[in-house]
Formats: structure tokens, C-alpha cells, sequence
């Protein structure tokens, strides 16, 4: 293909005097633009929204003590072959698993090598709660605040109060297990561990993150707080841990089961049909977008072949006049090029538009709040990749006919004439 100023200009030249056709050719590749750009936006909210309401509340991957089984005294190297050893095995009580030098991992996590966005110590447990005469069983978990908030979001969900600067003898909870007692800010109230510790608390925070695993029934606390209200010590239960791409849990928790003396979980290995929901869902997000962007090139084709067939005669005087099929190629590929240009440039504000709308459609939940149907995150990737994809296939769909235009014989065409 040749590109010159003369090529410019009878392209320009036939997409003026063939209007019809241009905006036909622009409407089909702008609904192509705007449908990728939908598609993209609409279906990839879905999926982050699915993603927060599952791992928002929990971490990406986490460390738990190993299952240990105490050796039969018989088992036992016997330094005398005459004495006999009776007695049984039985597993430890969970509550007794513990993590003794999380210091250490925490600090090997913390390494950008590691590869981990956030770490986060965690006490685990469950406690009474008495408010005058009402008890509750609660879960109880002791944190370093600032640490696990980034594992956990609570700070930015606050009604009232404060999460990361919680001091000892505070705790934040939910705001319907906060109802449901009829607590408010700097109300006390008193905790009792598994063992008999008991520990008086004043309410240092109120949140609603609208996971009901961590609203409803659950404390923060500090983590000295709750290693001694559930009497483990300096230890701690778990070790949350966060990747940057939540599609890699599953990856990075094989790769630590054998480097690290811990059971290693993953939000995938604990939600498979929620992980292949999802992939199933991209897939066919995947197939649609093919199937816009197969739909759009052959628009494009078969306006342009229309095109050349109807120019004929126009395509026979030019090549008579010398142009050569390289040029003439190079015409009708360049119209290609500049109905997909117009295509984007009519379909990305129009797929803006339609998206700030349904920004703004939401619905009322149970709770009473109005909550956005759709999660519409517009990112500049995904209008430069849908324009992208527009034009790269308005250039292919648009060689076809140039080639079919370049291989025209001018005599046999003014001879039809």
C-alpha cells in the first residue's frame, strides 16, 4: 500500500459523496464500541461487586495452625526394650492451636520480595458479651488495627467512633449488633473468654460494612486485648494475608503449603463455585465481545465491498489515469481507518452517557439504604482498548474489498461502460 496526499483525498472524496454509506458504517461501529465498552464496565462491576461481597470481609490467604497429633509414648525411641509404654492418641483441642513466632512470618511477609500487600495478625476466638441482664455469644477478633484494616476495610465503613486508632480497653462492632444490645459511643459493656478472663470494654467504634459475617455477632479489639481475654499469651491464632490480584490466592497459598509450617487457605479453595461462577462468567463476557467485534467487521466489510462494487467505473478511470492497485488499495483501506475513527469517536461518548446513567439507578435493601444496581467504574483502558479493537477491525475488514478493487482491470470496466 501507497499512502499519499492523492490517496487522502479521493478517500475523503468518496465517503462525502457516499454519505449514507459513512453513516451506516459509523453507526454499526459506534453500537460495536458502546457494546464492548458496556459489556466491559457492566460485567467486570459485577464481578468486582461478587469478589468485595466474598473476600471484602475475609483475607486473601490465610496461615492456621497445623493440625498436630501427639506421639504414642510406645512410638517413642526406648532407650530400654523391657518397659512397655500404654496409652492412646487424641488431637489437640483447637482452641489450644496457636501461632508462638508470628513476629518472625509477619515480618518475612512485610518484605516487597514477598509479594503480599497487606499482613495481619489476628486473635481469634469466641466470648460472652453482657449488656445488664443480656448475654450474647460473640466472636471476638484481637487486631493490630492499622495492619488489618488494610486486610479488612473498616475504617472507611465508620458510622461513629474509630478503628484504627483504637486503643486498649475499646472495641468496634457492628452497627446491627450494636442495636441489637442498644449500645452507642463510649457505652461499657463486659467480655468473658472461654476460660473465665474477664475484661470490661467501652465501645470505641460503630461500623457498617454490609458484610454480615463482620456486622453482625463479631469485636475488634486490640490484639493485647484479645490475647488476654482468650488467655494465648504473646500468641496469636491466624495470619491473614493479601496479593494484589485476588486471582492468584489459589497460586500463592500452594506455593507457601511447602514453605511454610502452617495450613494455608485461599478464598478460592473456600469458594470454588463462587471461582468458577466467575471465570465462567468472563468467558462468556470473552464470547460476546468476540462476537460484537466478528459482527462489526463484517458490517464494515460488506458496506465497503457494496462500495467498491458500486464504484467500478470511478476505480477503472483512475487506474487509466495511472494509479496504481497499490494505491487503490490503499483508498479503500484508508476509508476503513477513517469510518472506524468516527465510529469511536460517536460510540465512546455515547457508551459514557449510557454509563453515568446507570451509575445513578439504584434500588433499596433490606437494610433501608439505597445501594447502586450496577458497580460502574469507568476506566480509561477500557474506552482506549474498545476504540482500539474498533479500529484494528475496521482496518482488516476494510482490506478485503481494497484488495478486491485493486485487482480491477480498467479496460474490461470502461468497456462495460
Amino acid at each position: 500500500m501507497r499512502f499519499t496526499y492523492f490517496t487522502l483525498s479521493v478517500a475523503l472524496r468518496h465517503l462525502r459523496f457516499g454519505v449514507g454509506q459513512s453513516l451506516l458504517t459509523i453507526g454499526v461501529v459506534a453500537i460495536s464500541v458502546l457494546l464492548i465498552i458496556y459489556l466491559q464496565t457492566v460485567i467486570g462491576g459485577l464481578q468486582t461487586r461478587l469478589i468485595r461481597n466474598t473476600t471484602g470481609a475475609i483475607p486473601h490467604v490465610t496461615l492456621e495452625p497445623a493440625e498436630r497429633a501427639p506421639i504414642g509414648a510406645w512410638r517413642l525411641p526406648q532407650a530400654d526394650p523391657g518397659v512397655l509404654y500404654v496409652g492412646e492418641t487424641v488431637n489437640l483441642p483447637k482452641a489450644q492451636a496457636k501461632i508462638e513466632d508470628w513476629r518472625i512470618w509477619v515480618e518475612a511477609f512485610d518484605k516487597p520480595e514477598a509479594g503480599f500487600t497487606a499482613v495481619s495478625p489476628v486473635v481469634s476466638g469466641t466470648a460472652f458479651m453482657f449488656r445488664g441482664a443480656r448475654r450474647q455469644s460473640v466472636r471476638v477478633q484481637g487486631v493490630i488495627p492499622a495492619r488489618h484494616n488494610k486486610v479488612v476495610d473498616i475504617e472507611s465503613n465508620l458510622e461513629s467512633g474509630r478503628f484504627v486508632e483504637l486503643v486498649s480497653g475499646e472495641v468496634a462492632m457492628g452497627r446491627k449488633l450494636a442495636r441489637d444490645f442498644g449500645l452507642k459511643m463510649r457505652d461499657k459493656l463486659r467480655l468473658v473468654g472461654p476460660q473465665g478472663q474477664t475484661l470490661s470494654v467501652t465501645v470505641g467504634g460503630i461500623y457498617d460494612t454490609g458484610f454480615g459475617q463482620v456486622d453482625d455477632g463479631l469485636l475488634f479489639m486490640t490484639q493485647r486485648d484479645g490475647q488476654s481475654l482468650l488467655a494465648l499469651g504473646t500468641a496469636v491464632s491466624v495470619i491473614g494475608l493479601r496479593v494484589p490480584d485476588i486471582y492468584d490466592a489459589e497460586l500463592r497459598a500452594k506455593d507457601l503449603e511447602g514453605r511454610v509450617p502452617f495450613k494455608v487457605r485461599s478464598w478460592i479453595g473456600d469458594n470454588p463455585n463462587l471461582f468458577r461462577n466467575l471465570t465462567s462468567q468472563s468467558q462468556t463476557s470473552n464470547l460476546i465481545l468476540v462476537m460484537a467485534v466478528i459482527a462489526a467487521g463484517f458490517g464494515i466489510a460488506s458496506i465497503l465491498i457494496m462500495s467498491v462494487t458500486g464504484k467500478f467505473r470511478e476505480i477503472g478511470i483512475l487506474k487509466a489515469m495511472g494509479a496504481t492497485p497499490q494505491e487503490i488499495q490503499t483508498i479503500f483501506v484508508v476509508e476503513g481507518f477513517l469510518l472506524a475513527v468516527l465510529g469511536c469517536v460517536a460510540g465512546v461518548p455515547l457508551a459514557i452517557v449510557l454509563l453515568e446513567g446507570l451509575a445513578n439507578v439504584s434500588s433499596i435493601g433490606p437494610d433501608g439504604r439505597a445501594t447502586p444496581v450496577f458497580d460502574i467504574e469507568i476506566l480509561p483502558s477500557v474506552l482506549l482498548g474498545a476504540s482500539a479493537i474498533a479500529v484494528l477491525t475496521g482496518a482488516i475488514a476494510a482490506w478485503f474489498p481494497a484488495r478486491q478493487a485493486g485487482s480491477v482491470d480498467p479496460m474490461q470496466v470502461i468497456r462495460g461502460a
